[in-house]
C-alpha cells in the first residue's frame, strides 16, 4: 500500500492526535524536572503526568545502548514510545539486548511501549512501522534516528558490501525516515526530530573512513533540512544533532579509548539529548574536548 493509502485509511478511522499538554513543548521542559534515573538498565519511575504525557516519539536502534536509553528516559517524562530495530529477541544479536527487552522493562516501570522490527532500508517495514505506531499511539511527535552499524579496519580489508551497507544504515536510513515520517512532524503543533551522527564526522577517523563519512553525511544533511524547513517559515519542527565520541554500546569493544575522550555512558548522554531537545539545542557534543575539534582544525595544517 502507498502512504497516500495509509493516510486515507487512518482519516477513515477518524482518529485525532492527544491534545498537547503545553502551548511551548520547549517551555514546558524548561519548567519541569527530570527524572532521576541514570543507571544502566533502570527505567526509573515513569511520570504519567510527565512533561511528555500525550507524545508519542519513535526511537530506532533502541534494542541497546543509546536508543534504549533514550527510548527509557522518554518513557520516563510520560511519553508512549515506539522501538524499532531488527534485534526484537536477544538471540537475534551478538551483542546483549534487545527492542522487546527494552519494551518490558518500559512497561514494567508503568510505561507505554511498542516494539516492531524494522530493517529501514524496506519500504515495506517503513511503511509498516509508521501504520503500526499510527494505530497504537498516533502520529509522532518526536523521531529519534539512532540506527547504526561500523566496520573497523583498513579500508580494503572491509569488502564493498560492508562499505556499501555502512552508508544505507547510517546515512540512508535516516533519510529514508525522515522522508515517510516528516509530513506527520509538519503537521503537528510542535516535533522535533534528533539524529545521531557522530564526533568522527569533524574529523578524519583512520580505518573508519566509511564510518566517519556516513555521520558527516548525517551532519550536513540534518543541518541543510533544519535551513530549508526554516526557510519555508516551518519553524515548529526541531532539530538537535548528537555528535558523541566513543559511546560504551559494544559497536566500539576493543577501542583504546583516546587521550582527554574518555567512554560515554549511554544513560548520561541520552540525558543530555533529552535535555537539549528541551532547549532545542542544534547540537549535543559530548564529551567536553569535541567542541573544540573544529578549532584545532583550523589552527593546525
Amino acid at each position: 500500500p502507498s502512504r497516500e493509502d495509509f493516510r486515507e485509511r487512518a482519516s477513515a478511522r477518524r482518529w485525532h492526535p492527544a491534545p498537547m499538554v503545553a502551548s511551548d513543548m520547549s517551555l514546558s521542559l524548561r519548567k519541569k524536572k527530570y527524572g532521576d534515573s541514570k543507571r544502566r538498565g533502570n527505567v526509573g519511575k515513569v511520570n504519567k503526568e510527565g512533561v511528555l504525557a500525550g507524545k508519542v516519539a519513535i526511537v530506532t536502534g533502541a534494542s541497546r545502548g543509546i536508543g534504549e536509553a533514550i527510548a527509557k528516559r522518554y518513557a520516563m517524562e510520560g511519553a508512549k514510545v515506539v522501538v524499532s530495530a531488527r534485534t526484537v529477541n536477544e538471540e537475534d544479536h551478538y551483542l546483549p539486548g534487545s527492542i522487546s527487552q527494552t519494551v518490558e522493562e518500559i512497561r514494567e516501570a508503568g510505561g507505554e511501549a511498542l516494539a516492531v522490527k524494522a530493517n529501514f532500508a524496506l519500504s515495506e517495514d517503513r511503511l509498516n512501522l509508521i501504520e503500526t505506531t499510527t494505530e497504537e499511539f498516533g502520529f509522532v511527535d518526536i523521531l529519534v534516528n539512532n540506527a547504526g552499524i561500523v566496520f573497523g579496519g583498513n579500508f580494503l580489508d572491509i569488502s564493498i558490501e560492508q562499505h556499501r551497507k555502512t552508508y544505507d544504515v547510517n546515512t540512508q536510513g535516516i533519510v529514508n525516515m525522515i522522508h515517510i515520517f516528516l509530513q506527520d512532524l509538519i503537521k503537528q503543533k510542535e516535533s522535533h526530530i534528533i539524529n545521531i551522527a557522530s564526533a568522527s564526522g569533524f574529523t578524519a577517523l583512520p580505518n573508519g573512513a566509511t564510518y566517519a563519512s556516513s555521520k558527516a553525511a548525517v551532519t550536513n544533511l540534518s543541518e541543510s533540512l533544519i535551513n530549508e524547513l526554516k526557510q519555508n517559515k516551518i519553524n515548529h519542527v526541531g532539530m538537535t544533532i548528537v555528535c558523541p565520541a566513543y559511546v560504551n554500546t559494544g559497536m566500539f569493544d576493543g577501542v583504546k579509548e583516546p587521550l582527554f575522550i574518555p567512554m560515554l555512558k549511554p544513560e548520561k548522554l541520552a540525558y543530555k539529548i533529552v535535555r537539549a531537545v528541551s532547549k532545542n539545542k542544534r547540537f549535543v557534543l559530548e564529551p567536553a574536548f569535541i567542541k573544540f575539534i573544529p578549532i584545532l582544525k583550523a589552527l593546525t595544517p
